[in-house]
């Protein structure tokens, strides 16, 4: 795959992951609530978890992409996760996909800045060496993950 479809791919999954969460809109606040099961997150902190994780693409991903950093920062994934959970509880669906919305249209308007060139670009994150379209594909693949867990849980819910 050339690195500007690779870019387009990435662009539209993004694109259409704002469409997918805002029709989450129409989710009874119970469906909203409940654990998708036992010990698992709600829907609404599956989708509170996607924000900071799109916040790390922006602060520490792309403007290594950029070349505006010269180091990559490893996320302390677990803090990550359990502040993320805590606070999506804490506010309000609308608030919630308001704010996936806004994170992820700010970080497809910075995805769109990076030249197409640079998506075949490898670069090291600790052990691993990927390209830009590889982390990004694996980004993508976690929220399909997560996307599957809440359509499989809303079917079940019936409250959808």
């Amino acid at each position: 795959m050339s690195a500007i479809d690779s870019k387009k791919l990435i662009l539209n999954h993004y694109e259409k992951s704002i469409q997918y969460i805002e029709s989450l809109k129409r989710v009874s606040d119970d469906c909203w609530l409940t654990p998708i099961e036992e010990n698992k997150w709600s829907v609404c902190e599956i989708v509170g978890h996607l924000v900071p994780w799109d916040n790390f693409v922006l602060e520490n991903r792309l403007p290594y992409l950029l070349n505006l950093k010269q180091e990559l920062e490893r996320p302390n994934v677990k803090e990550l996760n359990q502040i993320a959970a805590l606070e999506s509880r804490n506010i309000t669906k609308d608030e919630g996909i308001k704010k996936f919305r806004l994170t992820r249209i700010k970080l497809v308007n910075e995805i769109t800045k990076v030249p197409a060139s640079q998506f075949n670009r490898e670069m090291n994150i600790g052990t691993s060496i990927l390209t830009i379209t590889e982390y990004f594909k694996g980004l993508i693949e976690h929220d399909l993950h997560h996307f599957q867990q809440i359509d499989e849980f809303l079917n079940k819910c019936n409250k959808y």
